[in-house]
């Protein structure tokens, strides 16, 4: 069998993008759209799943990574990312729990884009660092 993690990446990538633009429509509009919140708060939650369970089979495919210093060094790098996106989108799942207001007042609405913002940046960084170990060092493609 061949590495799982490149087979998973793509479901933690689609869910919590689609999740961010579910909320980020719920909350542009003039009042709060409920059922978008709902929807976007349940896809972050599934990304934020998928998430750990991709990190779970990185951190064991990863043994089959070239014992190289730069492959370790990027392999390094994509770990570190995916571990700030655990931590912030579990922060962006937790911050409406923890402060009931947060989505009704404008400021608040509008530091809890800036989270999901944030969050979509990581992603696309942890993308380029795992495109980089696939076309550039080959990791998953060339027998490592």
């Amino acid at each position: 069998m061949g590495p799982f993690h490149p087979r998973l990446v793509h479901f933690p990538i689609a869910l919590t993008l689609a999740g961010i633009a579910f909320v980020a429509i719920g909350l542009i509009g003039r009042r709060s759209e409920e059922r978008w919140l709902w929807s976007g708060r349940w896809l972050l939650l599934a990304g934020w799943i998928s998430t750990l369970a991709a990190g779970i089979a990185g951190l064991v495919d990863q043994g089959r990574a070239a014992d190289l210093p730069p492959v370790r060094d990027v392999i390094n790098q994509h770990i570190t990312v995916g571990v700030a996106i655990l931590i912030v989108l579990g922060a962006a799942l937790y911050w409406p729990l923890k402060a009931k207001r947060l989505l009704v007042v404008p400021a608040g609405r509008r530091a809890y884009l800036g989270l999901l913002l944030l969050v979509a940046l990581l992603i696309l960084l942890d993308g380029w660092l795992g495109g980089k170990l696939v076309y550039e060092f080959g990791v998953g493609v060339r027998g490592f």
